[in-house]
């Protein structure tokens, strides 16, 4: 009896806890394995080693997460710019212009040059907010076998390289340049062309606005 009670007790054996034993991970590894690597959630209290920080970090391994295939750029990584060749752009536009003369010319309405007359004011004005309007302009001259030279004044060109010019001579193509040039610097941001000049009397008189603001130095 004294033999059985003097015995320590092995607690394998037995099946009991030791109340100051350190409690068990078993709970933690379960949450380990169903927050595995397959899962959407990390691992609960898992600290990233040092080098498998900079492993994540360096630019090769966020250039294969950020792959061709997916959406987002490299981090970091500046986006690329497309290289424009302004010579075919220019030469695009200006097709453009020649269909909305056609247009213009197959219409007979009085107002159909309000048309024509839109779509150069439309890709003039893109050009100034783009800072290539003299370029642009001179680069259309160019482009037009045996032209004279001209004034830097791009709106004048634009209509010399698109209109007829037997219909569009100097001094219409001269007034229709002052119409818009006026506009350029009259016509309130919303309002379309065709509205301003006709609150502002018409063509003739729009481009005598712009002559007699240009007199006195505004």
């Amino acid at each position: 009896m004294e033999e059985i009670v003097g015995k320590p007790i092995d607690p394998s054996a037995s099946g009991g806890a030791i109340p100051d034993s350190p409690p068990k991970r078993t709970i933690s590894l379960i949450r380990e394995r169903i927050r595995g690597p397959f899962s959407r959630y990390s691992a609960v209290n898992r600290p990233i080693s040092a080098t498998k920080s900079k492993v994540l970090t360096s630019p090769l391994v966020r250039q294969k997460i950020v792959s061709p295939v997916s959406r987002y750029t490299a981090v970091n990584e500046p986006a690329s710019t497309p290289t424009l060749n302004s010579v075919s752009n220019v030469e695009a536009e200006l097709a453009e212009l020649r269909n909305a003369w056609a247009r213009y010319r197959s219409i007979n309405d009085r107002d159909a040059v309000y048309i024509y007359l839109a779509s150069v004011f439309g890709i003039v004005t893109r050009w100034r907010r783009l800072n290539c309007a003299v370029k642009n302009s001179r680069t259309a001259l160019r482009l037009q076998a045996g032209a004279a030279q001209m004034k830097p004044e791009p709106f004048g060109i634009v209509i010399f390289c698109t209109a007829d010019r037997e219909i569009a001579d100097a001094k219409t193509r001269s007034k229709w340049s002052r119409v818009l040039r006026y506009a350029l610097k009259a016509k309130p941001i919303g309002q379309s062309l065709t509205e301003f000049i006709k609150s502002n009397g018409g063509l003739n008189e729009c481009a005598r606005k712009f002559a007699r603001n240009t007199e006195i130095g505004l």
